[in-house]
């Protein structure tokens, strides 16, 4: 036992000086709530909790320095949900890349620009899970945070922003082609208004039934004062000719002190499954890194019985450091 205290300290000697080099963040978000869903008892419930460290690194060359980040889920209730993984972490990000006056370049696993312009946007609510706080983003099946991806984003230019990314031999389901899904995608922002429009194709997945699955979306945001106002389309076409889009508009309303109001509406069609909607409100008070919140999620019929939505009272605390 003595031989390893040792042999950890002499090691955390030897890295210190490395680690003092690099400007690295560590970061995390603790988020646990209490719900009452449909059919089912009284549960406490993670709400996507996460641990993280972030950075940037002298490369020693004018105007470019070098970016790092690592992200995982934290195991916060038992059992923890099974699209998460059983595991204490169960990685959401591992990138490294670069940044300058030349725009960014990122290596690894990583959100796609379709994710953070068409889908996060409407994100408004603090619930998480794919059942009710992403229900309808058709983007999150192949354009979330995904594996061996290689991205850049041009530098703002006049308000307007490029980006494209290419997926290079991820989880497909064979090794025939060099480059398994590509996304293209562009903002422009001016007098509080932005908007964006992307178009990502993914080639045959391992485990999905269909390849040459294409996903295009818009979304506009408008600040205004104390309000957020934000919408997008998104339209998708599968590799087996079935197709399904989906909108959703989203408003937040500060009155000050941290207090919020938020109500967010969402529309889904398949063109096999029918047409679902959802209604969601809810009550946030910020404090200070901290906050607490309610909301209420509801379906109608078809959605539930057809698109796994289920109407649900949430009551939650998130912890930000």
């Amino acid at each position: 036992m003595k031989k390893s205290l040792i042999a950890l300290a002499v090691a955390g000697a030897l890295t210190a000086p490395m680690v003092a080099q690099a400007d690295a963040t560590l970061y995390g978000s603790m988020r646990l709530a209490v719900q009452s869903a449909d059919d089912t008892a009284l549960n406490i419930k993670d709400e996507s909790s996460r641990i993280g460290i972030k950075g940037d690194i002298d490369l020693g060359l004018d105007g470019t320095k070098g970016l790092f980040q690592w992200e995982a889920n934290i195991s916060t209730s038992d059992p923890y949900p099974s699209s998460v993984g059983s595991a204490v972490f169960s990685k959401r990000l591992a990138l490294i890349g670069a940044t300058g006056d030349w725009g960014t370049a990122l290596i690894g696993k990583q959100y796609h620009p379709h994710y953070l312009l068409i889908n996060a946007p409407t994100l408004v609510i603090n619930t998480a899970d794919a059942a009710n706080g992403e229900w309808a983003h058709l983007g999150n099946d192949w354009h979330k945070r995904v594996d061996n991806t290689l991205a850049y984003a041009s530098p703002v230019m006049g308000g307007f922003q490029a980006f494209a990314g290419a997926v290079i031999g991820a989880n497909t389901a064979d090794n025939t082609d060099d480059v398994d899904g590509y996304n293209i995608a562009a903002k422009y922002s001016a007098n509080g208004l932005t908007l964006a429009a992307s178009i990502a194709e993914v080639d045959k997945v391992s485990g999905a039934t269909t390849s040459d699955n294409e996903t295009w979306g818009l979304s506009a945001v408008y600040k205004m004062d104390a309000l957020t106002v934000a919408a997008r389309y998104e339209d998708k076409e599968y590799g087996d000719g079935k197709e399904a889009d989906a909108a959703e508009v989203a408003v937040v309303y500060g009155l000050g002190d941290g207090l919020n109001l938020k109500a967010r509406y969402s529309k889904l069609d398949h063109n096999t499954k029918g047409e679902g909607d959802q209604w969601a409100a809810e009550v946030e008070q910020i404090l200070g890194q901290g906050r607490v919140y309610a909301n209420y999620y509801a379906f109608d019929n078809d959605a539930e019985a057809n698109h796994a939505g289920v109407d649900a009272l949430t009551v939650g605390y998130r912890v930000d450091f």
